[in-house]
C-alpha cells in the first residue's frame, strides 16, 4: 500500500505495512535529513534471523492529516527493493496510528484516519475481531487467532506486506500436503538481507477462518509454507476482500463487507 507522506514538510512516498515492526526510513532519506542516531533496536525477522536496526528521530511525519512529532524510526536498506518500488523512501508501521483508528478501504484504494473508536463504516458495526498487540520499543506487531482446516487454531501475524497466506513448515504435513506432491511449487532464494530460504506454494483443502468469526473465511486458499517463528502470517490475499479498521487501543480489528 503506497501513500504520500510529509516528512519534515516534504512529500515522500512510503509504504504502509502492518508487519514491518517499527516505522523505517531509507538510508538515503536519513542522510538527506541529517538524522541523528538515538539508539539500536534488537529484533527478529519471521525467519528467526536476528536484526540490529539503528534508530533515528524524525522531527515530523504527517499522513492523512495525522501529524506526529519527534518520531523514533529505524533505518532500512532499500537496495533490495524491486524496480517498481524505486520511489519508496520509508515504510509506516501500524504503530504510527496508535490512539487512532486506521481504516483501509481496498475497494476505493483509500485510507482514513479517525479518532478512536470508530463507530461504523459507514453505517454498520462490522465484525469485530480481537487482536494481540506486542511491543518491542518502537516496534508493534499484531496477531489474530486463525482456525485451520484440521480444527487446530494458530497465532498468525497480520502482515499487509505479505500477499498469500504464509504458514509454518511444521503445519504442512498436518494439513495433508507433501513436498513431493506434483501440485506443490518449490522456490529457493535469498531475501533482501541475504538470508536463504526454501518455500513451498500449495493450495490447501478446506477453509481457514478467523477464530470466533466463521463469516470471515477463505476457502481452499493458496499457502506458502516456510520455516518461520510464527504459526503463520495472514496478508493481503485475505484482507483485500474487506474494508478493514485497526484499533490498537481497543485491541481489535473490524471487518466490513466490500
Amino acid at each position: 500500500m503506497k501513500i504520500q507522506v510529509k516528512v519534515n514538510g516534504k512529500d515522500i512516498m512510503f509504504l504502509i505495512d502492518t508487519g514491518i515492526g517499527p516505522t523505517v526510513v531509507s538510508k538515503d532519506l536519513a542522510n538527506e535529513l541529517a538524522l541523528n542516531q538515538v539508539g539500536i533496536m534488537h529484533g527478529n525477522r519471521m525467519s528467526g534471523q536476528g536484526l540490529e536496526i539503528p534508530l533515528v528521530e524524525v522531527p515530523s511525519i504527517e499522513v492523512a492529516g495525522l501529524i506526529r512529532k519527534d518520531v523514533v524510526v529505524g533505518i532500512f536498506d532499500t537496495s533490495g527493493f524491486p524496480p517498481d518500488l524505486d520511489d519508496i523512501k520509508g515504510i509506516l508501521s501500524i504503530g504510527f496510528f496508535k490512539d487512532k483508528t486506521l481504516t483501509v478501504d481496498y475497494s476505493n484504494h483509500s485510507l482514513t484516519v479517525a479518532e478512536a473508536p470508530l463507530d461504523g463504516y459507514p453505517q454498520d458495526n462490522g465484525t469485530r475481531v480481537p487482536i494481540d498487540v506486542e511491543y518491542n520499543g518502537p516496534s508493534v506487531s499484531l496477531f489474530v487467532r486463525v482456525k485451520l482446516p484440521n480444527g487446530k487454531t494458530g497465532k498468525f501475524e497480520v502482515d499487509t506486506g505479505s500477499d498469500v497466506l504464509i504458514m509454518n513448515l511444521n503445519l504442512m504435513a498436518e494439513l495433508g500436503i507433501s513436498p513431493e506432491d506434483r501440485e506443490v511449487k518449490i522456490f529457493t532464494g535469498s531475501d533482501e538481507t541475504g538470508n536463504k530460504y526454501k518455500r513451498y506454494l500449495a493450495k490447501i483443502k478446506g477453509n481457514i477462518l478467523l477464530d470466533g468469526s466463521p463469516e470471515l473465511v477463505q476457502e481452499n486458499p493458496r499457502v506458502v509454507f516456510q520455516d518461520i517463528i510464527y504459526d503463520g502470517l495472514i496478508g493481503h490475499d485475505f484482507l483485500k476482500r474487506y474494508t478493514v479498521s485497526y484499533n490498537l487501543d481497543k485491541r481489535e480489528m473490524i471487518f466490513y463487507k466490500r
